[in-house]
């Protein structure tokens, strides 16, 4: 396994160092043919990756390009709470509160009455997704209050699950799981199909194992647990697919508190998955996908965030 770590840690190096190749000399993140609005996940990929200069060039980028809006948002992000979600870490971990106090801002007035948020402002249904990645940072925003309710939306829709092979992701703004018999074509994870959404889950859980960090209840590692279980009854591609990273995260923060071997195993398998599927530039793209440049840059922020970050807390226990 020592020699196998090393290659992981290496695949997660080589994959920041992959991204930061196209950043522009002014530090900006869009070029032509590129998405104007997929530079959300790189402050936090690069500076976890060690290159704390050039994520601060970034972000001198966004407010010398005038893209941050005075209600927080991001110039062409068009709503989208999930990578609010995400630029908010990369800039409060940095310490450019200037940038991260105005989005969590606007994060905070997208909550909906059930304590969820949608996945773009406007939508008529909460989503997991957006929810939980929002509680994870009001948890680094030091806002105990907002990540409760947010996290109690979360536990909320696993209670709701009507089905053990079923997991239904998207709730009403009052708080209704949002299922067939509301939504004729309601989204669900399928556990007897492979590629599923499996991120959905993986941020939920993240959320409860963070919250026992913050509360010391144990009742969030309950909640984890089932998140866990019902990713170990999905398909066997479960923690070995380009949707898997955040529940590999979530299985290694929950190995930390519970030391349950089956989530320490599941983490290293996407591990696994990283390494062997990396591209000889940096990134990732699977047969599923386009062949487009931003495919392979988001999962390299991606994929070095989880794959990294799982690496630390194993290392930090010696396993």
């Amino acid at each position: 396994m020592v020699e196998r770590k090393k290659e992981f840690r290496k695949a997660c190096a080589k994959a920041v160092e992959y991204q930061i190749s196209f950043q522009r000399p002014d530090g900006g993140y869009i070029w032509d043919g590129y998405p104007v609005d997929a530079f959300h996940k790189q402050a936090l990929s690069w500076q976890l990756g060690g290159h704390h200069v050039e994520a601060l060039k970034l972000l001198n980028w966004v407010v010398e390009a005038k893209k941050l809006r005075a209600d927080g948002q991001l110039e062409q992000y068009n709503g989208d709470n999930y990578k609010h979600a995400w630029f908010f870490q990369g800039a409060h971990l940095l310490g450019r509160f200037d940038i991260s106090y105005p989005v969590m801002s606007y994060l905070r007035s997208q909550v909906t009455e059930c304590g969820g948020l949608p996945h773009f402002d406007g939508d008529e249904v909460v989503r997991a997704l957006s929810t939980a990645w929002t509680g994870v940072g009001a948890l680094y925003f030091g806002d105990l209050q907002l990540a409760t309710k947010i996290a109690d939306c979360c536990i909320s829709m696993l209670k709701q699950q009507p089905r053990e092979d079923r997991f239904y992701f998207q709730m009403t703004r009052d708080g209704k799981l949002v299922t067939e018999s509301i939504k004729p074509d309601a989204q669900f994870i399928d556990t007897t199909q492979p590629r599923q959404c499996y991120w959905e889950v993986g941020f939920a859980m993240l959320l409860m194992c963070k919250m026992f960090e913050a509360t010391k209840d144990n009742s969030y590692l309950d909640h984890a647990k089932s998140f866990l279980e019902f990713k170990l009854r999905c398909y066997k591609d479960n923690f070995s697919f380009w949707g898997s990273g955040k529940s590999a995260l979530a299985a290694a923060n929950y190995y930390k508190h519970t030391g349950d071997e089956r989530a320490k195993d599941a983490a290293y398998q996407f591990c696994r998955f990283v390494a062997d599927t990396q591209t000889k530039e940096g990134g990732f793209r699977y047969e599923d996908e386009p062949d487009e440049l931003i495919i392979y840059v988001d999962h390299a922020a991606c994929f070095s965030v989880w794959a990294g970050e799982s690496l630390k807390i194993f290392d930090s226990l010696g396993v």
